[in-house]
């Protein structure tokens, strides 16, 4: 085997991978899409002299930062998709990273 054909399969084998990566990127884009945005969080209300702490629910809207108010069973039911969002979005960036990595390795064209 010539060393020109040698490199063609690696090309062909790096290409590969990097298509790979590619449908990785929509999957997880596709997954994000249905995860709620934001991070968990607990907001402190005084009122009447007392003291409440609220779990809620802060991402950022059109008009800025939104705060929801979450009940405590819906707040421990979003935890885990919140853990499942952060997972992702870690795995997320090193799928385009290697992507990126790919498209300078490979030749142009």
């Amino acid at each position: 085997m010539s060393a020109r054909k040698k490199d063609e399969s690696v090309f062909r084998m790096l290409e590969s991978e990097r298509d790979r990566c590619a449908l990785v990127v929509d999957k997880i884009n596709r997954e994000l899409d249905k995860l709620p945005k934001g991070s968990l969080g607990e907001r402190k209300v005084r009122s009447h002299g007392k003291e409440y702490v609220y779990p809620c629910l802060r991402y950022r809207g059109e008009s800025g930062v939104v705060f929801e108010h979450l009940s405590s069973a819906k707040a421990e039911e979003i935890k885990p998709m919140m853990e499942k969002r952060k997972k992702l979005q870690a795995d997320l960036k090193s799928n385009r990273k290697r992507i990126a990595t790919l498209n300078a390795i490979l030749p142009k064209g």
